[in-house]
């Protein structure tokens, strides 16, 4: 009988710790190793410079270290396929901008599905975007670069980081509502269009806020046009996109993720110490200086429904700019 007992108990105490009633005997504490964040783009860049910030922090409340590695290629699409292929136990994470998610498997075929194959864990900030002309240019609004467009037809400039970028894929855009043509000039970057512009060599340059704001404040340039809804703090007289009247997706954001099947358990540790660590004065130090917002802390699958909704107005834009995959020949 005591037998039969004791073999009772043993059982019952597998089904209860297989049930989750024991969750502590059931999961691994973590993490109990150092932590792997790819980086989906070069050493020296705003993500790769946010990231090795929020690490720092982030090391505090996790316990171990968490180590930045640069895997670059494609716009972040190349760390992003070869995470799909990791081991989903929170040891190998990428962060990257959203253009992987929601651009890139609207441009081209990739090796990955962004809303099967991965698992988001929080949203670190977005970039601003921004719309500037030479100091010394007669334009001194955007409403003057419009109405002059119009009454040049195609002989507007305009500089941008890349085919398919943000800046590029809302010029067409806005150039379709106001009914006036443009000269898209793709550069590698925001380095090589800001020289560009200050070389006389486009008109107008589209790229992110930090690319362009010591230009600015030196009174080599002058922003008309900016994504933020609040300005800019050293261009007060830029106009946002919306009082601009322009509804378009701008966003360009910067978020960590993981394989899918990551333990819930695992997601919401690494969330919370991210989240943590962005509200440390180092983190917010180099946030400012490299014009990102911080705002409230979005992860889990708020992240990925919002991030599911920034692709879908990606996509429809891309198709507009006749950049859709389907459309290539």
């Amino acid at each position: 009988m005591q037998t039969a007992s004791r073999l009772a108990a043993v059982a019952l105490m597998v089904v209860l710790a297989t049930s989750g009633v024991f969750p502590a005997a059931a999961q691994e504490p973590f993490p109990t190793k150092p932590i792997t964040v790819w980086v989906g783009f070069p050493p020296g860049g705003a993500t790769d410079i946010l990231m090795r910030a929020l690490a720092e922090g982030a090391e505090k409340h996790l316990g171990q270290k968490v180590v930045v590695v640069n895997k670059p290629g494609a716009a972040g699409a190349v760390a992003t396929a070869e995470l799909a292929k990791q081991r989903p136990d929170g040891y190998t994470i990428v962060c990257n901008t959203d253009t992987p998610i929601t651009r890139s498997p609207h441009l081209r075929e990739v090796e990955y599905d962004p809303f099967r194959d991965l698992t988001f864990i929080n949203r670190v900030g977005t970039f601003k975007v921004v719309f500037a002309v030479r100091a010394d240019t007669p334009h001194r609004t955007w409403r003057d670069l419009v109405e002059w467009a119009k009454k040049n037809p195609g002989q507007l400039t305009f500089g941008t980081p890349g085919v398919a970028t943000t800046p590029s894929l809302v010029m067409t855009r806005i150039a379709a509502r106001e009914g006036f043509t443009f000269r898209a000039v793709p550069f590698a970057g925001d380095g090589p269009s800001v020289s560009a512009l200050l070389g006389g060599h486009v008109a107008v340059l589209g790229g992110s806020s930090v690319a362009v704001s010591s230009y600015v404040q030196a009174k080599r340039m002058r922003v008309l046009l900016v994504s933020d809804p609040e300005g800019l703090d050293y261009a007060p007289e830029a106009v946002s996109f919306a009082k601009a009247g322009y509804d378009v997706e701008s966003t360009t954001a910067v978020v960590t993720f993981g394989p899918k099947g990551m333990p819930p358990q695992v997601v919401a540790r690494l969330a919370k110490a991210f989240d943590e660590a962005a509200k440390t004065e180092t983190f917010l130090g180099v946030a400012r200086k490299s014009e990102t917002t911080v705002g409230q802390p979005l992860t889990g699958q708020a992240l990925a429904d919002w991030l599911r909704k920034v692709g879908s107005n990606y996509e429809q834009l891309i198709k507009e700019a006749g950049l859709y995959k389907s459309e290539k020949k």
